[in-house]
């Protein structure tokens, strides 16, 4: 910051205060502004509706939908169309879960929605192509599945 030292001088002031005051004030005064009011609205350029939650275990698949808040709307597994026993856990099982719930959601007037996977499933990949048959416009996919860095230490090797 530039000191105008002649000012200094006329004053005939030289102490750190002087200088001080001449840091703080500011060289311009503030304008008071006026804002418009907003006339017309702005559509956003995505309109995300929903999120998808895809719980893929090892012996079932429950999808659901829910909205932006977190309150569900709809759910669907792979036990409640009707797969029994170890045909819950396929891959056909899961697209038809995710296949189910699109309708669902296309029915209730969802378009663009997050995708959240968890699980080690068979069914987690499959369920995207569910979804795109269906109608529904996957904005992005977020994996958050568990993965156990190392995890627990395992159980001492039997001796024979």
């Amino acid at each position: 910051m530039f000191i105008n030292f002649s000012i200094l001088f006329k004053n005939r002031m030289f102490s750190s205060q002087r200088a001080i005051q001449l840091k703080t004030t500011p060289p311009f005064k503030f304008k008071k502004t006026f804002f418009k009011p907003i006339t017309k609205m702005v559509k956003p350029i995505f309109s995300i509706q929903g999120i998808i939650c895809v719980k893929s275990s090892l012996n079932n698949t429950i999808i659901t939908l829910t909205d932006l808040l977190g309150n569900t709307r709809a759910w669907s597994s792979c036990g409640s169309i009707g797969f029994k026993g170890a045909k819950r856990s396929s891959r056909f099982a899961g697209q038809a879960v995710a296949e189910q719930l699109g309708i669902k959601a296309k029915t209730l007037g969802y378009t663009q929605v997050i995708l959240h996977l968890n699980g080690l499933g068979k069914a987690r990949r499959v369920c995207i192509k569910g979804f795109k048959k269906s109608g529904l416009e996957i904005f992005f996919i977020k994996d958050s599945t568990p993965v156990a860095h190392n995890g627990c230490r395992p159980a001492k090797l039997r001796r024979l």
